[in-house]
């Protein structure tokens, strides 16, 4: 039996993999995006123009809102110390 206990994380374990699987979620997105604009394109022929001219710009749209999200979560954080502090209370909360 240890003499004692191993030292605590000072990190948060889950906070890379949150961000990983967010980043994940946005990439399907963008796959199911780019999935029914060619599925669009390729009834092209079959679909009013103002349909398709809709579809185009709600994809162009929604890449947009992607891109954003996606920035977001790369971007450092504008509020570190407060941040920082959270974690802190949370973490004595326990």
């Amino acid at each position: 039996m240890p003499k004692s206990k191993p030292p605590r994380r000072k990190r948060p374990r889950h906070v890379v993999s949150r961000t990983r699987s967010l980043l994940d979620f946005y990439d399907d997105l963008e796959r199911i995006t780019a999935q029914a604009e060619r599925e669009a394109e390729a009834l092209a022929d079959k679909v009013p123009a103002a349909e398709l001219a809709v579809m185009r710009a709600t994809c162009a749209e929604n890449r947009r809102i992607f891109a954003e999200g996606r920035a977001e979560l790369l971007a450092p954080s504008r509020t570190p110390v407060l941040d920082r502090l959270a974690t802190e209370a949370r973490r004595r909360g326990k």
